[in-house]
């Protein structure tokens, strides 16, 4: 038996510490992504260092035990470079000579937290205190039962996540929804068939991938603020407001302004990292808007009204930014777009390139939107695809109107099973629909 005391959280490139926690007739691990393995491990302390290379791809990390004979006797796997929340935690088992479950030792992980503000613990509805360094002693639980340990991770008021183990009885597990959400968007259909009508339009680990449900639920837009466009945008501002008034006295349709809409969650992304509190250099964040601003206030409201402004202190991580977007906008499973706002040319700290940043999001299935705010006497940042000036407030309104007509066309799909979202496709019967990108 082997479980994955390391949890991994965010962007994963580099190199990494992997712990495992292994049971006694394990003499060596495996560790793979996607396959191919990174590093093998015999003995104590069960640790690795794995590379994961520079190139940003979700995948599947698995770890593999083997008994003295080379037979195969546990497998364990987790996701990685994919969308999830602010932190992270599990409840690892450890096992005795017999394989039954002896204790249990708790991992989390999290680039904004150093650790939980408070951990409760419950063995079948019952309070459980935690030895350090953050085990469960459960030698004398009774075996020839099912026991479900809980425990809930308080990160802040707003962060807060609870894992369950179930074990006894020769059971042990999580739970899982075994679902996978795609987004897509419409080509020429106006709304999606029935369940029952989309058989055979997806494929996805070598086969047919089941439709389960289909919604249309409120988008999320992602911003990545280059710091110098927000004066752009601030002159702006006083011509958006006239024209909102205008549209509303007249009673119409404003197709001349900012506004994306009800139904879109707008946030902003800072590319200027920061280090939290005292974590180590390696950890980074990106300074992101607290609390969404409804797509009913402006774009432009949204952006320029974001505190955090930055400080201009040292370069750029813009490549670095736009992937956490992504991975921001496709958390939830909402409809969802990434706008980047690019001002002059200059330094990019990233640790991977434009290219391979707008490559992650079209593995999420996360629309890009880059909009080139540098002016006509200036050069923008180069690597970014296609970019749309926005020099004037008419630009400024179209380029919202494309915003707004890639979220509409956006659906989300159920699938039954889990996969990675590089490996769904549509198949020759999907009609009038292609996965977002």
């Amino acid at each position: 038996m082997i479980e994955l005391v390391t949890i991994f959280v965010g962007l994963v490139i580099g190199v990494h510490d992997v712990e495992v926690a292994v049971s006694s007739d394990v003499v060596r691990v495996e560790l793979r992504l996607d396959g191919t393995t990174l590093a093998e491990v015999e003995g104590e302390p069960w640790v690795a260092q794995c590379d994961f290379g520079h190139d940003l791809r979700p995948g599947e990390f698995e770890a593999l035990a083997f008994d003295v004979a080379g037979r195969e006797v546990g497998r364990a796997r987790q996701w990685i470079n994919l969308p999830d929340e602010r932190a992270d935690a599990g409840i690892i088992a450890v096992r005795g000579a017999n394989g039954v479950v002896t204790g249990a030792q708790l991992a989390w992980s999290s680039p904004e937290f150093d650790e939980p503000r408070r951990i409760r613990v419950e063995l079948d509805g019952a309070p459980v205190k935690v030895r350090s360094p953050y085990r469960i002693d459960l030698q004398e639980i009774p075996a020839a039962k099912v026991h479900v340990l809980t425990a809930e991770f308080d990160f802040s008021p707003e962060v807060v996540v609870r894992r369950e183990l179930v074990f006894g009885s020769e059971f042990e597990g999580v739970h899982s929804s075994g679902l996978t959400a795609v987004a897509v968007v419409f080509d020429d259909l106006d709304e999606l068939p029935p369940t029952e009508g989309m058989e055979g339009w997806f494929l996805a680990g070598g086969g047919p991938a089941r439709v389960v449900a289909t919604e249309s639920p409120d988008a999320r837009l992602i911003v990545v603020r280059d710091p110098t466009t927000v004066r752009r945008l601030t002159e702006m501002e006083p011509e958006l407001g006239r024209r909102r008034k205008k549209a509303r006295r007249q009673g119409g349709r404003d197709r001349s302004s900012d506004l994306v809409g009800d139904d879109v969650e707008t946030r902003v992304l800072s590319p200027e990292p920061a280090t939290p509190g005292n974590r180590a250099k390696a950890a980074l964040l990106f300074p992101f808007s607290d609390k969404p601003v409804s797509g009913s206030k402006g774009l432009i409201a949204a952006v320029i009204g974001t505190s955090g402004a930055s400080t201009l202190g040292g370069p750029l991580m813009m490549a670095d930014a736009v992937a956490v977007a992504g991975m921001r906008a496709a958390a939830g499973n909402r409809r969802r777009a990434v706008v980047l706002l690019l001002g002059g040319k200059r330094e990019d700290g990233s640790r991977f390139s434009p290219e391979v940043a707008r490559r992650y999001l079209a593995d999420l299935h996360v629309p890009l939107l880059v909009w080139d705010l540098s002016g006509p006497a200036a050069d923008p940042p180069t690597g970014w695809g296609e970019m749309r000036p926005v020099d004037n407030v008419d630009d400024l309104a179209r380029a919202v109107r494309r915003i707004r007509s890639r979220l509409d066309d956006q659906r989300i799909v159920w699938l039954s099973g889990r996969y990675l979202p590089q490996d769904i496709e549509l198949s020759d019967k999907a009609i009038g629909i292609r996965l977002a990108d």
